[in-house]
């Protein structure tokens, strides 16, 4: 896989992980206070919890959190000594690329040893680690006034973000419904990003529609901008779920395509899905050489270094775009709406959450750790972090959003739009989800890297996934 230039340094996948895995390292905040034995013998469950709240009710305790690399993640190791000092309870942490993330927590979780006490989790995650008991419901606690400050106004978050994060245990059915598994730190919608100096040049407008999308694609690629070549498109490939999710399904539900529904219909193979699989194999054609392994990770370095013209993916990537430490494209991006197709504009919608372990012999702490974790004060700290699509009414329209995107061109106005108007959950809800799409990721991979067509793909796919729900409904 070719290398990618960022801020003067060349990373390559194999580095970023041995580096990431080098920072990975447990390390512990020290607090004061002496040892509490309740906090480790498993009796801290929110209902046996009286008396008037308090910050230190679990001094002393240890937790251990599992995080994944991101800008909230950043900003919060920054703040943890305040929230050791606020409490008297020390944190341990392990901080992860988000596949590496996900599964040794569920080697964890499975096992219900109980190591990690809270964890960065998401909707597909909520709901296969709900349906065996791994995740603690949230609501006892919630509605505990001995366990919960009554100045973190729970209302304040946006009630899409809470609803995705609200799942009643079933193998197949829509979230909103049933208890809160997790409380949102940052949500993500997907925009087209473009360079603004390469419009300019070309003397093109950013596309409207996704044809014509393809159309700027083709007319850059494999020219020279700044002295740099490149490629008219890049996006994430890789064979697993969350290429499905992101900018591949603002094309695929652009074209109102039906995929996995909420009610358990697979429908891949109708015209619409293949049409609009064929429109992204067109775009992916123009993308780097070896973009069958980018997760959103590669993506994101490669247009950061200035790789690439056109991009679609989570609007919050404007935070590395605009920091001159990161990115050679600062201030060369326009932030457009995703491209309409046949059926208008759409935005598929992930949260990052924070979880906790049913299995934690410290949950009264974990709660403690969650709620300050997802304060207004903590969150709002977060946006000068590169946190910027906030799960707060409050830190959506603070005056440090306004200020710290003041220079970002029209990010502010359209990842607002675009959370309004067209971001949504859009597939089925159920623990098998991520097995699913994992299928269909495969099955596009298959398509874009021309191994396949879409037809032969998708039907291929289309079979193992009705295979996968039919057993869950036996």
């Amino acid at each position: 896989m070719k290398e990618t230039n960022l801020g003067g340094r060349k990373i390559d996948r194999r580095g970023f992980l041995i580096g990431a895995g080098a920072g990975a390292a447990m390390l512990s905040l020290g607090a004061c206070g002496v040892a509490n034995k309740a906090n480790n013998d498993g009796s801290n469950e929110a209902d046996k919890a009286k008396g008037p709240f308090s910050w230190k009710r679990a001094k002393g305790a240890t937790i251990t959190l599992a995080l994944v690399q991101h800008q909230y993640t950043d900003s919060l190791v920054k703040q943890l000594p305040e929230f050791t000092k606020l409490t008297g309870i020390k944190v341990k942490r392990d901080v992860l690329p988000e596949e590496q993330q996900r599964e040794k927590l569920q080697t964890d979780l499975s096992s219900r040893t109980g190591n990690y006490d809270a964890f960065m989790t998401g909707p597909a995650t909520d709901w296969q680690w709900a349906a065996p008991g791994y995740i603690e419901p949230l609501d006892s606690y919630l509605k505990n006034d001995s366990l919960t400050e009554k100045s973190w106004d729970f209302k304040d978050f946006f009630s899409g973000a809470i609803d995705a994060n609200r799942w009643k245990k079933s193998a197949i059915g829509k979230p909103g419904t049933g208890p809160l598994w997790a409380l949102p730190v940052n949500g993500e919608s997907y925009c087209l990003f473009c360079r603004k100096d390469i419009l300019q040049e070309m003397n093109m407008k950013a596309p409207e529609t996704v044809d014509e999308l393809i159309s700027a694609v083709k007319k850059v690629d494999g020219k020279s901008f700044g002295g740099k070549k490149v490629s008219g498109f890049v996006a994430r490939g890789d064979g697993t779920w969350p290429t499905i999710t992101s900018g591949y399904s603002t094309v695929y539900f652009g074209y109102g395509a039906p995929g996995i529904t909420p009610d358990g219909k697979v429908e891949l193979t109708a015209p619409k899905s293949v049409e609009a699989t064929k429109k992204w194999a067109d775009l992916m054609s123009v993308a780097p050489r070896g973009v069958g392994s980018y997760t959103w990770y590669e993506a994101q370095n490669d247009y950061a270094a200035g790789n690439a013209a056109f991009f679609i993916d989570a609007d919050h990537m404007s935070a590395i775009f605009e920091d001159p430490k990161s990115s050679s494209v600062v201030g060369k991006v326009h932030y457009a709406l995703p491209p309409k197709g046949p059926s208008g504009r759409a935005s598929n919608i992930w949260l990052w959450s924070l979880g906790m372990s049913a299995a934690s012999k410290n949950k009264v702490a974990s709660w403690l750790f969650l709620q300050w974790a997802t304060s207004k004060k903590v969150l709002q700290n977060s946006v000068t972090a590169g946190n910027i699509n906030p799960t707060r009414s409050s830190v959506a329209n603070s005056q440090t959003m306004t200020q710290y995107t003041a220079k970002w061109g029209t990010y502010n106005e359209v990842w607002k739009k675009i959370a309004k108007d067209y971001a949504k959950w859009r597939f089925i809800a159920s623990p098998k989800f991520p097995d699913m799409a994992d299928r269909w990721a495969t099955a596009l991979q298959a398509v874009v890297l021309g191994k396949s067509s879409a037809e032969e793909a998708l039907a291929s796919a289309q079979k193992d996934i009705k295979s996968t729900i039919s057993s869950m409904k036996g």
